[in-house]
């Protein structure tokens, strides 16, 4: 019935021509209930898992383009926030945060080793915030939060080797952001060259800064190093596999329209190039970045003059440079929420966006080889609210996914390319 309805809504968009094919599947439900953080990995074969929160409890399943069309929930166990990550082998590493009394603890499991439960990696009575992780080809993981302790803010990391199958005995302290609404990000490579990107401001100096991991030392830099001098916020990194890397991110001169801009980090000079201005607007939200192995790179983001509605816009990164003029992406059905970006090996990339429209809220995905496709309604429009986009690409296709609904009435939907 829900692929009649698609065709039905096709038909009435474009009446008289032939309607394209979509490229995506029907989607699947995964799960009901009360329902928290959900993410999503692939491999370079076409297979991968999703890690999802309901109720406190953390369940995973097979996903991706390639996977046998079953579903079979595995519990993971007890927590919030979860991350996963794989490499194009299929092995990597899942995370989540728990709480054990007074203190917080994150666990990691790893995928593809011969651990089989869950390690304590962290435990502090303080705050963590911002969990991220990233792995190599070889499957070693780098771990990096937020810690707030004792009125102190610590940007930390820590490191697992998968030939030993071990986590470092203690986190390093990477720096002291000068406030506790510092949001760092990390990149890395399959080379485990990495670097960790936050901002700082107060004291006399405000921007952002980079930390650098070099992998034939196995250490951090002993400082970070300064990106760009001057007010940022929303920033976002991103690394190839030769170590050079992108960051944008949002300057508003005081009194001013915004300017969304970027740097690009030459992995053999060990520099961070002059800012440059990608777009001026009076609001942009939700910068994304997403770049491949090869250097290849896109931004996209929202941006709006006025009180007009925020359009959706992308820019893409070649050859060391970006390319002239901007594509701005017409995907119907009023506002855009929120969306998510992702680019895969080969260089397809890909955006699933959620949108409110008179009937309720749309979910399309398009996807770009050489220029974008046409946009494709996932789903029917719902009454209850669209959010927490996620997609992943590979060389055989993409996977999505998103929560429909709020509080204990959320659903978990799964929609894979064909």
């Amino acid at each position: 019935m829900a692929l009649e309805s698609l065709i039905r809504f096709a038909r009435q968009v474009l009446p008289g021509k032939t309607e394209p094919k979509s490229p995506w599947r029907t989607p699947v439900l995964l799960d009901r209930g009360a329902l928290g953080g959900a993410c999503l990995d692939l491999d370079d074969q076409g297979h991968g898992s999703a890690v999802w929160e309901n109720g406190g409890s953390l369940w995973t399943m097979p996903v991706g383009p390639r996977s046998s069309p079953g579903i079979v929930r595995l519990p993971l166990g007890e927590g919030t926030n979860p991350q996963i990550m794989l490499n194009s082998d299929g092995r990597g590493i899942a995370l989540w945060q728990t709480q054990a009394g007074p203190e917080q603890q994150i666990l990691g499991k790893i995928f593809g080793g011969t651990a089989e439960s869950a390690q304590l990696i962290f435990r502090t009575e303080g705050q963590v915030r911002h969990l991220q992780a990233a792995v190599d080809r070889r499957s070693n993981a780098s771990v990096m939060w937020l810690l707030e302790l004792g009125g102190r803010t610590e940007v930390m990391t820590l490191a697992f080797d998968m030939r030993s199958l071990s986590w470092e005995p203690e986190p390093t302290t990477l720096g002291i952001p000068s406030s506790p609404t510092a949001e760092p990000r990390i990149a890395l490579n399959y080379r485990q060259n990495a670097m960790v990107l936050w901002e700082v401001e107060g004291s006399g100096s405000e921007g952002l800064v980079a930390s650098h991991y070099w992998p034939s030392d196995r250490i951090w830099s002993d400082r970070p190093m300064p990106v760009v001098s001057r007010a940022t916020h929303n920033h976002q990194v991103a690394m190839d596999d030769l170590g050079n890397a992108l960051a944008i991110w949002i300057h508003t001169p005081h009194g001013q329209r915004s300017h969304l801009e970027a740097s690009y980090y030459d992995g053999q000079r060990c520099e961070w190039g002059e800012p440059e201005v990608l777009a001026t607007a009076q609001t942009f939200s939700f910068p994304r970045l997403a770049m491949a192995g090869n250097g290849e790179a896109f931004a996209a983001w929202g941006q709006a003059e006025g009180q007009a509605v925020s359009r959706l816009v992308t820019k893409f990164f070649a050859k060391g440079r970006w390319a002239e003029g901007l594509e701005f992406l017409e995907l119907g059905q009023g506002q855009v929420r929120d969306f998510a970006i992702d680019m895969g090996p080969d260089g397809r990339a890909g955006i699933l966006a959620t949108h409110r429209g008179p009937e309720g809220d749309w979910v399309s995905g398009r996807l770009r080889k050489k220029e974008w496709s046409a946009s494709f309604p996932l789903a029917l429009p719902a009454p209850s609210p669209c959010s927490s986009p996620r997609i992943r690409l590979c060389r055989h296709g993409a996977s999505a996914l998103w929560v429909q609904g709020v509080g204990t009435q959320g659903s978990l939907l799964l929609v894979e390319s064909r």
